[in-house]
């Protein structure tokens, strides 16, 4: 019985190999391409002047790249990566709708408190300040800007109330300091 135990384990051995290259093999494989791939990212995004646009295209391949079983944490973060370089390339009304609907999902899937909610919520504000900014400086009118210019606060408020003290100034500081360089950066 134990010979036959054996023979019986040594015949199953190849069909379990087999299941798992095809299954967990493949996606761990995905998995070490993205890896790879998120690496490549960030040194592009460290150039001195990154090219925006190639790395939104980078992170659409990395999310089409990873297994289609993945948490939705990690495609989430991907999306908040590639709306952040949109945002970069001053595309502020598609980064806003992008945002918008990722604030949703993640909310939905991970609560309101979770970090990858906050920094949604964090990255549609400056997307409603950038918008606000932009409208002022090419002259339109107080009705044009004035509503981004409203979400833009309670978006800062209410990511405040959920802080510590004094969290709010801070916010408007780091958000009008970062809008500036990136338009600053993109003059030249």
């Amino acid at each position: 019985t134990m010979r036959k135990f054996f023979t019986l384990l040594w015949l199953l051995c190849p069909v379990a190999a087999v299941y798992y290259h095809f299954n967990e093999g493949q996606n761990e494989l995905l998995r070490v391409q993205a890896r790879q791939k998120v690496e490549n990212i960030r040194a592009m995004e460290g150039q001195p002047e990154p090219d925006w646009p190639a790395i939104m295209e980078a992170y659409d391949e990395l999310s089409a790249m990873l297994p289609k079983s993945e948490a939705p944490l990690v495609q989430h973060q991907i999306r908040l990566a590639r709306t952040k370089a949109q945002l970069e390339t001053l595309d502020v009304a598609g980064s806003i709708e992008e945002l918008t609907e990722l604030l949703r999902e993640s909310a939905q899937t991970h609560g309101e408190t979770a970090k990858i909610t906050r920094a949604v919520r964090e990255m549609l504000g400056k997307a409603h300040y950038y918008a606000t900014s932009l409208l002022k400086t090419s002259g339109a009118a107080e009705e044009e800007w004035r509503p981004f210019a409203e979400r833009t606060r309670q978006i800062f408020r209410f990511l405040a109330e959920h802080q510590e003290p004094g969290a709010l100034q801070k916010y408007e500081d780091r958000v009008a300091a970062e809008f500036e360089k990136s338009i600053w950066n993109g003059r030249q």
